[in-house]
């Protein structure tokens, strides 16, 4: 099966209502569509309802090197019961070239992680 989106909203400063989480799926995994995201503007929330640490990994771009060195994944661990913001994220870190400039999130769990994405949009 395919990956799942994870919807991006934009922060306004008139304010957001935060909108529905989407639930893990760690046999699927999930996606951002960063086509339309600028660097240090997409916040990733994570929120746990499972007994024990879990984690989520940020899939790095197979395409970069920096001095001939494959970058790694991002793994961030989330508490039991915890709720974590991540971020923000240098996109080309991040962007898997190969399937239309997409961020991947692979969850370690299904059903106890939700998430939310967003993206904030600086004031000018």
């Amino acid at each position: 099966m395919a990956r799942s989106n994870i919807p991006v909203t934009e922060i306004l400063l008139t304010g957001v209502t935060p909108p529905a989480q989407t639930t893990a799926d760690a046999a699927n995994d999930h996606y951002i569509n960063a086509s339309d995201l600028s660097d240090g503007t997409l916040f990733i929330e994570v929120v746990s309802s499972d007994a024990g640490s879990q984690t989520v990994d940020v899939v790095a771009n197979p395409d970069l090197t920096l001095d001939g060195l494959t970058v790694s994944d991002l793994s961030v661990t989330v508490g039991a019961g915890v709720t974590k913001l991540i971020g923000p994220f240098r996109l080309r870190t991040f962007k898997q070239a190969l399937d239309s400039n997409r961020i991947y999130i692979n969850p370690s769990v299904s059903t106890t992680l939700k998430f939310r994405a967003y993206k904030l949009t600086p004031a000018r």
